[in-house]
């Protein structure tokens, strides 16, 4: 089965080259399958909503692509768009947007106006919402008569109209009450076990993940862990690669990762230990990869008597386990890829790429940032001279270089050779 929603390398970042330039999204790629649930996890600010956003096609990426059911969203002309919107996705919010001048029945409608749809079919498909979801004696009330959980019922009726393949819900809890709130997410489920929909979900709330086939766990823009809920079966054709690690975060999606890692060192070796030694040996593990004591003192801990808070193991079996958690710690951060720190020519590259471009009026993209950085690191490092510096900044970017116009260039020229005289 093809996934309806497939992400390659999408990155979202606002400000691009400046001082203050901030990454909503870092080189996302995800895909989600026809009829999944899938949820958007994280606190405030880590990416959920803007990644809703961008599968929406209400954001531009900076850069990669997105496809949803089929379609490249780069390539749709805005009428494409348009229609794009109408008919492939549904939308629910946490504000609710339903227009105040229109009673409940025209808000549900709003989608169908520019549809080619009888006045009796139009009819009987909102009737049909409006039974479903117990609101057809509000159906000529306003939005302001009506209560949360009423209105946003009323959103969901709008989002349905037009029959779409895909719901996408950003916190569409946030405003509710506790008692509407689990009529909606209700209701989220029953779309996609009843009608098959693709639901994704944004929510920050941990109480909302085992309503979901996966969760996408999000931190800094980025996608730092997927699980699986093991209670669910799987969308028909589904299929994905599953590391132990994150076997042992479906069964404890709750653990921060470092104890996640405690837990998957400590099943790497088997111990004629009962559950409470394992439990004291999972803890200083996890203070170990958190950074809080030192390889020598997780071995201290080990080998001290229990009475001073150790394990009290051989001394010899604690040093030998000492020196195993920290060989497979290491092991388990390269298999994570962790991104080196940048080298000082890389920082000063970054330094004086935003002190040019924060008085620059024009826009570059991404791909040209990318290319400025570059022979900022050769003008630096004296791989090239002035001249073929700024000669680099005004060629066009089909032919290599930075694409800037020639003020510009010899501009920006100016302004790193008096950088660099200053040292």
């Amino acid at each position: 089965m093809e996934p309806i929603v497939k992400l390659e390398n999408v990155s979202v970042v606002y400000d691009l080259g400046k001082s203050n330039e901030t990454w909503a999204l870092k080189e996302v790629s995800l895909e989600i399958y026809p009829q999944e649930y899938v949820i958007f996890f994280g606190p405030s600010g880590c990416g959920k909503s803007t990644l809703l956003y961008v599968v929406a096609g209400l954001e531009i990426p900076t850069q990669g692509r997105v496809i949803v059911d089929g379609k490249d969203l780069k390539s749709l002309s805005k009428k494409e768009l348009i229609e794009f919107h109408r008919s492939t996705i549904g939308m629910i919010f946490q504000a609710f947007y339903l227009i105040p001048t229109f009673n409940v029945k025209d808000n549900i409608l709003l989608p169908q106006i520019f549809r080619k749809t009888s006045f009796s079919e139009r009819e009987k498909k909102v009737r049909a919402l409006m039974e479903r979801f117990g609101i057809e004696n509000l159906a000529f009330r306003k939005p302001s008569h009506l209560s949360g959980g009423q209105q946003q019922r009323v959103a969901i009726a709008r989002a349905l109209i037009n029959d779409p393949p895909i719901i996408l819900a950003d916190e569409p809890t946030g405003n509710l009450d506790s008692k509407n709130a689990q009529i909606v997410l209700d209701l989220l489920e029953e779309l996609n076990e009843k009608d098959k929909k693709t639901i994704i979900h944004v929510t920050h709330n941990p109480a909302d993940l085992h309503r979901a086939h996966r969760v996408f766990h999000m931190k800094d823009g980025k996608i730092i862990r997927i699980t699986r809920n093991p209670e669910k079966k799987a969308p028909v054709g589904f299929k994905e690669k599953i590391s132990e690690l994150e076997r042992l975060a479906q069964l404890y999606p709750w653990l921060p990762e470092t104890r996640l890692q405690a837990k998957l060192i400590l099943n790497h070796f088997l111990f004629p230990y009962g559950r409470d030694v394992l439990s004291k040996l999972e803890l200083i593990i996890d203070e170990y990869l958190s950074g809080k004591i030192s390889q020598e003192e997780m071995f201290r801990k080990f080998d001290a008597p229990e009475e001073e808070g150790g394990v009290n193991l051989y001394t010899q079996k604690a040093k030998e386990l000492a020196e195993k958690v920290a060989r497979l710690a290491q092991e388990i951060k390269l298999a994570q890829k962790e991104e080196p720190a940048p080298t000082p020519l890389q920082q000063k590259v970054v330094e004086i790429r935003a002190y040019l471009l924060d008085d620059y009026q024009g826009k570059l993209s991404f791909e040209q940032v990318k290319r400025l950085e570059e022979v900022l690191a050769k003008r630096i490092s004296g791989e090239i001279g002035k001249e073929a510096f700024r000669e680099f900044l005004d060629r066009p970017f089909k032919e290599g270089g930075v694409g800037l116009n020639r003020r510009t260039a010899k501009r920006f020229a100016e302004k790193v050779e008096i950088i660099l005289m200053r040292g």
